[in-house]
């Protein structure tokens, strides 16, 4: 389960970022996670609440907002929603897609109090 360990790196960060701007309690966070990103929301969500525990960020509530997977086509130009890296374009059918959108994984937002 790589999520734990995605977890944990989150927690470090947040928990960092909290430290550096004085920071002694975060109520909320906020990720994007991309379609692509071989991530599952709810064993993060798991990982979240596992990592969280004894840091600043425990009993944080964890939001996750799903991207969705777009692709440009190298060979037509034309713009796709893809929902796997196999997928071809719409348009051409060409394989030569560069993926724009759906492989990231951001802290979007920490609330603090």
């Amino acid at each position: 389960m790589h999520e734990l360990s995605i977890s944990l790196k989150t927690i470090d960060l947040v928990s960092a970022q909290a430290k550096s701007h004085n920071v002694n309690k975060v109520v909320a966070i906020t990720l994007s996670v991309g379609a692509l990103s071989c991530i599952e929301p709810e064993a993060l969500m798991t990982g979240l609440e596992f990592a969280s525990r004894e840091t600043v960020a425990e009993g944080a509530k964890f939001n996750i907002e799903m991207v969705p997977a777009t692709a440009t086509c190298l060979d037509c130009g034309k713009h796709n929603d893809v929902k796997s890296h196999m997928d071809a374009c719409s348009h051409c059918g060409s394989h030569q897609l560069q993926i724009e959108t759906g492989e990231e994984l951001k802290v979007k937002h920490i609330e603090v109090e």
